[in-house]
């Protein structure tokens, strides 16, 4: 019998599945690699040097996958990656959470191009890092990248399932906020997982509102009720320190991280007893050591939580440090508290003070940010509590206002009982033309105070005279 000739070459059919095997080995190699450095950026930040030795030997893997293919289109799904429908093996176990951490950041197909630097590795593992529901408030992934000019790495979004969120409302987004927090509490008092991605989607939702319109939002933070008082103060504060933020010139991703170390800052108080939290009279000595745990005891309950920004534990440790050094738990002179933790001790104390508590009746807005701004200013960053009295248009000493009729003033003397009626001293255009205006009996309209100023709108007029 004749046997039919074949047009399959065993050699060649031998080295074309050689050439395939060598090819998904190496491109698991290099995603592996991808893998792990974006891990890595995530716990140590870009500037830890394991994670620049991770970026080169990632550099080194894709550099190598390149030279066999100069263009590699891989898509991933939720469970792996393959090439031209096929899957690539998985023998670390990385590649499966990789794709997956892909997909949910929507991509459904990654292309790596010759030409891939060090630097295009780190700014794509750094843009892993922002969880998918901060994304949504940057943007979509490729566009992160593509605005961090990484040219040789191009991700493609087919259409990714969206789960619908009821939760415009803002009243609907705060009580959702109260419950996330209570569930949250009661996780780290019985040491259980917090539900840090619900919680981040109610914190983007805030966001979002407040972007569109803070005015409902903020007035809901005005209604209290005493047996909520832990978790109403946590929302609050979440939201008070966004509006901050996004006052202070914070983008999106950053306002997000605080608004969720906002929210938990006062976990630590569940490992006090309520009858000390809520005692209406003098706490003793003992009582008072317990309740200065509080921050150490919530840093370690939120100290390398997966999903939770380590911005957490930190704003947890240090919102009761204060900027004159004094506060809990107390510290070497020379150190300074992180930038957002002294934006949350300023927003923490004002909500405090404007909350009925067992042991006294709350106080209005305007005597809590006098009390802050006149009576204990050194306790608070000074820059920080301006912008924020300026929501409430009060006026710390020191700072620079600008006056009805065009000219700038300095806050020179205040009072608890007129905080919105200092002293200040204008600035003349000579150099000796200074005048004190009392505002509390000021009747001029034109020498009224206007708005807070920024010292670089003072400056402008003397240009010309500070160049020469």
């Amino acid at each position: 019998m004749q046997q039919h000739e074949t047009n399959t070459n065993p050699i060649e059919y031998s080295k074309a599945f050689t050439n395939t095997a060598d090819m998904h080995s190496r491109i698991a190699d290099a995603l592996t690699k991808l893998s792990i450095c974006a891990r890595s950026i995530g716990q140590y930040g870009r500037a830890h040097p394991l994670v620049e030795d991770m970026a080169r030997t990632a550099m080194h893997a894709v550099a190598e996958l390149l030279v066999v293919q100069p263009t590699v289109s891989m898509a991933c799904t939720g469970s792996c990656f393959a090439l031209d429908s096929f899957p690539i093996e998985d023998k670390t176990g990385c590649l499966a959470a990789f794709a997956d951490s892909l997909n949910k950041r929507g991509v459904t197909e990654l292309v790596l191009k010759t030409g891939i630097t060090q630097d295009e590795i780190m700014d794509f593992a750094e843009a892993m890092s922002f969880s998918p529901e901060s994304l949504t408030v940057r943007g979509t992934f490729a566009a992160e990248i593509a605005r961090r000019n990484v040219t040789h790495i191009a991700t493609l979004s087919g259409t990714m399932p969206v789960e619908s969120r009821e939760g415009g409302d803002p009243a609907d987004i705060y009580e959702e906020a109260l419950l996330l927090v209570e569930e949250a509490l009661r996780a780290v008092e019985s040491g259980l997982h917090i539900p840090v991605l619900e919680m981040r989607a109610v914190v983007s939702d805030s966001l979002q509102s407040l972007i569109n319109d803070d005015s409902a939002l903020l007035a809901l933070t005005g209604i209290r009720s005493y047996d909520r008082y832990l978790s109403e103060h946590s929302v609050n504060v979440c939201i008070l320190s966004m509006v901050l933020g996004k006052d202070l010139g914070l983008d999106a991703a950053t306002t997000l991280e605080l608004g969720i170390s906002a929210m938990l800052h006062d976990v630590g108080k569940v490992f006090v007893p309520a009858e000390i939290v809520n005692k209406p009279g003098r706490l003793t000595q003992e009582e008072w050591q317990q309740i200065k745990r509080h921050p150490a005891e919530g840093a370690r309950a939120l100290a390398g939580l997966n999903d939770l920004p380590a911005l957490a534990s930190t704003i947890a440790l240090e919102h009761h440090m204060y900027a004159n050094g004094t506060g809990y738990p107390s510290t070497p002179g020379h150190y300074r508290p992180h930038l957002l933790s002294r934006l949350v001790a300023i927003v923490d104390a004002y909500d405090a003070l404007t909350t009925d508590r067992p042991y006294r009746e709350r106080w209005s807005s305007h005597q809590a940010m006098a009390w802050m701004l006149y009576e204990a200013p050194d306790q608070y960053d000074r820059l920080l509590l301006a912008r924020f009295a300026a929501h409430a248009k009060l006026y710390p000493l020191g700072s620079l206002v600008k006056l009805r009729c065009g000219k700038y003033a300095v806050v020179v003397k205040g009072a608890s009982k007129h905080p919105r009626t200092p002293v200040v001293r204008i600035i003349g255009e000579s150099d000796s033309g200074a005048l004190d205006v009392d505002m509390s009996t000021n009747e001029d309209p034109e020498l009224e105070i206007d708005s807070l100023a920024q010292p670089v709108e003072v400056l402008l007029p003397y240009a010309d005279r500070l160049v020469a």
